[in-house]
């Protein structure tokens, strides 16, 4: 097998040995055994876990360990010593707004990490300071807006960890770190000042945050246009682009409303079939000429092009609402888990070999079957079509998570009545 081949294998079990080093360290540090990698997504149990921290979202494909590891580190200490409910609370609607609080919330539990834990503070600085200048290299700092924010964030860390703002970029926000200070400074204080206190802190937070949004609404309203507005529209859309706050737990698809009906209630609590003598089943595809079948598939194809749904992304929300992690086998020649017999030998002929364990391995496997069930009377004639494109990017998107579906229709006709 060439190298080429086996690439992809080799990143991904170095992508789940470093998930799982990562979840590890978040069990470790926040004390929630129920944290997992589902899907490249972290989880409590079988809750998505929703990190809106802008520099906590490094490309496991690009990022270095000690950066995925710095990301794990704040996770933990959020999860220890932030209110969610609280948080939410006070969480401001504006998107902008919401970026900036959000963030701030990060690094004031950052600042709480305990001075033993030297490698965990080192991980949190180096994951802010990869960020950071990951951000400037990018030239998304060039534009207003996106100087503005970048400088906020780098004032906001350096007063909270009483550090000087990264030497990279200190020369670049100077004049912009000088206008603020005097519209920021009260504010800036109290950061430091009461990052023990979630709820006074985030009194000093909500003051800046919604103080940045109103800069920039006003810097957006005094724009006439050309390479600077540009700039400051590619600046915000790449910050926004790193929040998802769609996925938020709290807006997962909601279980239907459940009616009443009598003739279930009548029927003890099932429904039964008064007769089955006129039933027929047939399947679909053999009602209608291939020639037709193949036209109707094209015609639908192109619709669903034109539409741009982005159904890898369906895909993962559908991994998440319905997989869960299941055994898949033994990951062998590990470092560390349990004894591996058949390579004990090993340990004799290379004394200084210490790949001789084995681990379970876990994957989110989505155990269920899918049934959609479509009307498909003359009443449904008109919604046709986009019956069946709805349908079909939804049964792409199971497939895609690995679920079993089925798609059965019903209809009725009148009797036919003997000559």
């Amino acid at each position: 097998m060439s190298a080429e081949a086996t690439a992809p294998a080799a990143y991904t079990r170095e992508q789940q040995e470093a998930d799982e080093l990562c979840a590890g360290a978040i069990r470790a540090l926040s004390g929630v055994a129920a944290i997992r990698y589902r899907g490249q997504r972290l989880h409590d149990g079988h809750r998505p876990l929703p990190i809106h921290a802008a520099h906590l979202q490094p490309d496991a494909a690009l990022q270095d360990l000690p950066s995925l590891r710095g990301a794990a580190d704040s996770v933990a200490l959020r999860l220890l010593h932030t209110d969610a409910a609280l948080h939410k609370s006070l969480c401001p609607a504006a998107p902008v707004a919401r970026l900036v609080f959000e963030l701030l919330e990060q690094l004031r539990v950052e600042t709480l990490a305990p001075d033993q834990h030297a490698g965990v503070i080192a991980n949190l600085r180096h994951r802010f300071t990869a960020w950071s200048h990951a951000f400037y290299d990018s030239g998304l700092a060039e534009g207003a807006s996106g100087l503005l924010l970048y400088t906020v964030f780098q004032m906001c860390w350096s007063r909270l960890t009483a550090r000087a703002v990264l030497e990279k970029t200190e020369d670049f926000i100077e004049a912009t770190r000088w206008s603020l200070s005097s519209q920021l400074g009260g504010d800036l204080a109290g950061l430091r000042r009461h990052r023990l206190d979630q709820a006074a802190f985030a009194r000093h937070a909500l003051a800046i945050a919604h103080a940045v949004d109103a800069m920039l609404q006003e810097a957006q309203a005094a724009q006439d246009g050309g390479q600077d507005e540009a700039g400051d529209a590619k600046a915000q859309a790449a910050f926004r682009l790193l929040l998802d706050f769609d996925s938020d737990n709290d807006n997962l698809p909601d279980a239907a409303p459940l009616g009443e009906s009598r003739a279930f209630t009548d029927g003890d609590g099932g429904y039964k079939a008064y007769s089955t003598a006129y039933d027929r089943e047939e399947k679909a595809g053999e009602l209608v000429r291939r020639a037709l079948l193949l036209e109707y598939r094209a015609r639908m194809d192109e619709r669903i092009a034109g539409l741009g749904i982005n159904t890898a992304r369906l895909a993962r929300r559908c991994t998440q609402l319905l997989a869960v992690p299941r055994r898949d086998g033994w990951s062998f020649g590990e470092e560390e888990g349990y004894i591996d017999g058949r390579r004990l030998a090993q340990l004799i002929s290379s004394p200084s070999e210490r790949r001789l364990f084995r681990k379970e391995q876990f994957l989110p496997q989505a155990d269920c079957l899918v049934t959609f069930l479509v009307d498909c009377s003359g009443s449904m004639k008109t919604h046709a079509e986009c019956v069946a494109v709805l349908l079909d990017i939804l049964l792409r998107a199971l497939d895609q998570a690995g679920v079993t579906t089925e798609l059965l229709g019903f209809t009725t006709r009148p009797p036919i009545l003997a000559a």
